[in-house]
């Protein structure tokens, strides 16, 4: 997918194992969606309950989000701006584009 703007999906592989601050959370990018969406683990301390296939919550497991980096227009998501990712795909790529 070529979005409307610079950077490629293929792109965001540079920013898996960055840190970043995502609603006041230190998070680790930990992995990339094919919908071009960012899985961000918080890295402060703290959990959430993982609920059984029979909807029993047995184990803890570490609080994450889906980023969704580019809109429905091909732009970069107002959350993804927020975090930064522009620049941060700016200072990982090897072309700085």
């Amino acid at each position: 997918m070529r979005a409307k703007n610079k950077f490629l999906c293929d792109d965001l592989l540079a920013l898996i194992g960055v840190q970043v601050t995502f609603h006041k959370q230190r998070c680790e990018i930990i992995e990339l969606l094919d919908g071009c969406e960012l899985v961000l683990q918080v890295l402060d301390p703290g959990s959430s309950i993982q609920p059984s296939q029979y909807g029993q919550g047995h184990r803890q497991v570490p609080v994450t989000y889906t980023l969704q980096v580019f809109d429905s227009d091909g732009e970069l998501h107002a959350d993804a701006q927020a975090l930064g990712i522009e620049q941060l795909l700016t200072e990982q790529l090897p072309d700085n584009r």
